[in-house]
């Protein structure tokens, strides 16, 4: 008497070894699928059960939502916007601030000039010149360091002048604003 438990797995054995690659990579990509199907597929299914009764549930009676919006007002945003800006107190290490980023680069300053001017009730601006010398590559590591490390400065001016094509050195005249709030709102 044939074993046929024998018989059918060296069928199977004989069928395994014929596939080759592109049939163990059928195979391989169809258990694949069913392992994706398992674990991604079936649990979001409750989750698109569970939106779709709130998507119902939203049609049929839309005032459930409005409760729970919050709009800002106007004020509320001038309100943000002003307190995210450093005091007028702050003027001098703000701008202390610039010179070490040009000290930390490795750019000569000759001097510094700034005004200040009152644009509202709680708006001052500081503008600032600053000559300064080096190469183009450190003028510009400067000017990235201010813009990244001082959110409340804008870069307004920049003019740059070389004396000699050889030469690495430039002279440059920067101009900076800082931004700044009056009082403690």
């Amino acid at each position: 008497m044939v074993n046929t438990r024998f018989f059918s797995r060296e069928l199977l054995q004989y069928k395994l070894r014929q596939l080759g690659w592109p049939g163990w990579l059928g195979l391989s990509l169809l258990l694949v699928s069913l392992l994706l199907m398992v674990m991604v597929v079936r649990p979001q299914e409750s989750r698109i059960k569970t939106l779709t009764a709130h998507i119902l549930e939203l049609k049929t009676n839309p005032n459930i939502n409005k409760l729970r919006i919050k709009t800002d007002t106007q004020f509320d945003i001038e309100q943000k916007f002003y307190a995210l800006l450093p005091q007028k107190n702050e003027a001098n290490n703000k701008i202390t601030e610039i010179l070490h980023a040009a000290t930390s680069v490795g750019i000569v300053t000759n001097k510094v000039e700034y005004s200040s001017q009152s644009l509202s009730a709680t708006l001052i601006k500081y503008q600032i010149s600053l000559p300064v010398q080096g190469s183009y590559v450190q003028i510009r590591q400067f000017i990235n360091v201010v813009l990244n490390n001082l959110p409340t400065v804008a870069l307004n001016d920049i003019s740059m002048k070389r004396e000699n094509v050889g030469s690495d050195l430039i002279e440059a005249n920067i101009k900076f604003t800082i931004y700044l709030r009056k009082r403690h709102e």
